[in-house]
Order: structure tokens, then C-alpha cells, then sequence
């Protein structure tokens, strides 16, 4: 996830690890996921799937683009943010794969599953995807899978033989991507390409090729960077930070502030001139609406100060997030792939009277501000969806039936 950058494709903004666990924080989606707006009945407007079917092959295109298949594409696995576009998550299956190479994991959500993986023969990763690709239509036009049966042998036996039947409501376009997408032998199923190239998936306004699972500009955002500044970030530092992809605390919070304006969230960027920092003001001030974000400028309160001021704004408008970042001696966290990060403004300081020498007190700072950015940032309440309806079911085990 960490080299995935596209719009629908859930953003993983920092990875922080301690001694006991890893914290994954990534861009709140908070209207659901399919299921949620999938009707029990008739399944979605086909308008409306259209749309939304459109984004999640844009996603799998710009996996697959990059040497990634999912391996576990079902509606519980997308999600909607607050302005209703889909996002791709839960990468916990998914491999890397090279063209032509076959792939030996018989594992996933059975009812999404193609053929090839329920025979156990080796299989390209590409053509099992778009197999769930198929599956996931029929569940958002009919609200229901396609290969449904009261164990799981006979639901095996359903995707080994292809049976499967498509309500008459579904219009001729729809079932006609259906069929060609849920073809059995692999080598004949069609690619995400093609896929999205089909009459039905091309009809409306967003069949234009802008997103064609292309990554986000890579030019940082200076509206967002004079924000950052006012926060007591160093404007070179964040730019090359953001510029270059580095996982550290400067670009979690520029694609915070990033996802919190494109979904409309009321998170203030605009920073007044009399505020903006100048050479004889080293401390940047902040402006009444942006969030407090204590800058490497101000002195730290007490922790349990802190704490006392916590638990006094518990009733305030924006909640703080549960994070508690544990054991104050771990060392700073890093990606095995990160290398010459952009050093950080706090962590270029020298010592100040009390520290030890070796930079566990910029650390201890640095774990405070990531804490407190995230609890005024995150404006919206976390989501926590429904237990999963479909479960993930090891294929390779030998099974009681």
C-alpha cells in the first residue's frame, strides 16, 4: 500500500511501529461499504453501479498496472467516502505477480473465487481478479452472489460448472459484461482493459479515460504546503518530503489535510498574511480556525496535562481518536523501502537541557504531534462497518464435505 497512489484506492498516510504493534493510518471512508448501499432485494439502480463498478476497475487496473493483484475483491472490500467515490481496501491477499508466472495460493472468499483457484490447478493473478471482478457486478445488480448453495462443496461444484442464473430485471449491456467476464477457461476472459472498454461500462459522462488508473499529480500542493507552514513545518522539507513519496510526518499530514478538502471536510487551509511566518519569526502563529497543531517551535505541555485536556474536550464537535502510542524508549519508525528520509525540523534541533544526546526526546515530540494532528485533523468519526458477510476461507485445507 505503500507504493499505491490513486484516487480509488484507500491512502495509507503513515505507518507508525512500536515495540508491541504497527498503526496503519489511512484515509477515512466513512459511508460504508458496498453492502451498505447494495438493497437486499433488486440490487443497485444500474446507473449508479455503472459509476461505481467504473471506479473499482479503475483501481484493479492501476494494481494490475503495477504488478499487483488483490486476490480478495468482494463488496465488503470497497468502500465510499463522504463525497460517494469508491475505494479499493483490505490488501491483506494480495501478491505481486510477473506476466506469464503462475501463481500456487489456493486461498481467498469462496464465493468470489474463480474456477482455476477452486480446482487448485496454478493460475495467473490478473484473470482470477477479473473473475471477481464478474461476481462483484452480479452482487451490486442483484444483491446477491451468483453462486449461492447450502455448503460449501456445492458451492464449489456451482463455480467449477459455471451455473448461475441472471434475474430478468438486469438489462441485456449488463448481463452481457457478466457473461463474458465469469468465462471459465482464463485464457478467454477478457483484460481489465477490455473490461473497461465494454458499451456498458462506456455509457455516461465518466466513460472519458482521465482517471485510466493513473496515479495523483505528483507536484505537491502549495495552497496545502502555506497550511503546512503555518503548522511549523519546514517548506523544503515538506516539499521534497511530498515530491518524492517519503513516509514520515510531513507528508502524513499534507495528504490528511489532501483527503480532508477533497471530501469536503471543514478542515481550513487558508493561512491570513499577518500570520505567515517571516525571517524574525521563526514560530509560525496560527490562525483561530486551523487545527492546534503544536509546531516544533512551542514548548510541550506535561503529559498529564495533556491528558486532563482530553478528557475536558471529549464532548467537543471533533473527537479525538483513540491512538495511544506506546513505550516511550522505541525508536523512530521506518518502511524497509524508505531510504535518506527528509529529515524532520524537530529531529535536526540540538538536545535541549534535560535530553539525552540521542534523540529519543525529538522522538517522544515527534509521537506527540503525529497524536495531536490526528485528533484535531480527523474530523470525521472513524467507521467501523459491519462484521464481514462472506468469510475468507482457506482453500488449500482439506474440508470436512
Amino acid at each position: 500500500m505503500a507504493g499505491l497512489d490513486h484516487p480509488n484506492v484507500i491512502h495509507l498516510f503513515q505507518v507508525i511501529e512500536t515495540k508491541d504493534y504497527i498503526y496503519l493510518i489511512m484515509e477515512n471512508a466513512g459511508a460504508g461499504d458496498l453492502w451498505d448501499l447494495i438493497p437486499g432485494t433488486d440490487g443497485m439502480l444500474e446507473e449508479e453501479a455503472r459509476r461505481l463498478f467504473r471506479q473499482i476497475v479503475w483501481a484493479v487496473q492501476y494494481c494490475h498496472r503495477n504488478g499487483i493483484v488483490h486476490m480478495d475483491l468482494k463488496p465488503d472490500n470497497v468502500v465510499v467516502d463522504a463525497s460517494g467515490k469508491a475505494k479499493l481496501i483490505d490488501f491483506g491477499l494480495s501478491t505481486r505477480f510477473t506476466a506469464g508466472k503462475k501463481l500456487k495460493r489456493f486461498w481467498g472468499t469462496l464465493l468470489y473465487v474463480a474456477p482455476e483457484i477452486v480446482r487448485r490447478k496454478e493460475f495467473e493473478g490478473p484473470p482470477a481478479d477479473i473473475w471477481s471482478l464478474g461476481v462483484l457486478l452480479f452482487a451490486m445488480l442483484t444483491g446477491k452472489c451468483p453462486f449461492l448453495a447450502s455448503s460449501n462443496r456445492k458451492v464449489r461444484k456451482l463455480i467449477r460448472q459455471g451455473t448461475y442464473d441472471i434475474p430478468q430485471h438486469v438489462s441485456e449491456g449488463a448481463k452481457s459484461l457478466i457473461r463474458d467476464i465469469l468465462t471459465m477457461d482464463p485464457r478467454q476472459r477478457p483484460t481489465i482493459d477490455q473490461v473497461l472498454g465494454h458499451p456498458w461500462l462506456t455509457q455516461g459522462v465518466e466513460a472519458s479515460p482521465s482517471p485510466r488508473g493513473e496515479a495523483l499529480p505528483k507536484l505537491p500542493d502549495p495552497e496545502i504546503l502555506r497550511a503546512m507552514l503555518s503548522l511549523g513545518f519546514d517548506h523544503y522539507d515538506s516539499w521534497v518530503s511530498v515530491a518524492s513519496g517519503k513516509f514520515n510526518d510531513a507528508m502524513a499530514t499534507y495528504r490528511i489535510l489532501q483527503s480532508h478538502r477533497t471530501q469536503g471536510a471543514a478542515c481550513a487551509l487558508q493561512v491570513r498574511p499577518e500570520q505567515r511566518p517571516g525571517p524574525a519569526d521563526p514560530c509560525p502563529k496560527k490562525s483561530p480556525t486551523e487545527p492546534a497543531l503544536p509546531s516544533p517551535c512551542e514548548r510541550q505541555q506535561p503529559r498529564e496535562a495533556q491528558r486532563s485536556q482530553r478528557k475536558a474536550a471529549g464532548g467537543a464537535s471533533l473527537p479525538a481518536l483513540p491512538l495511544c502510542f506506546l513505550h516511550e524508549d522505541t525508536p523512530p519508525p521506518s518502511l524497509a523501502s524508505q531510504r535518506d528520509p527528509v529529515p524532520s525540523r524537530s529531529s535536526s534541533r540540538a538536545p535541549s537541557a534535560g535530553q539525552p544526546p540521542d534523540g529519543s526526546g525529538s522522538w517522544k515530540r515527534v509521537k506527540r504531534t503525529i497524536a495531536h494532528c490526528l485528533r484535531q485533523l480527523c474530523c470525521a468519526p472513524c467507521f467501523c462497518g459491519p462484521p464481514s458477510r462472506t468469510r475468507v476461507v482457506p482453500l488449500g485445507m482439506p474440508s470436512a464435505d
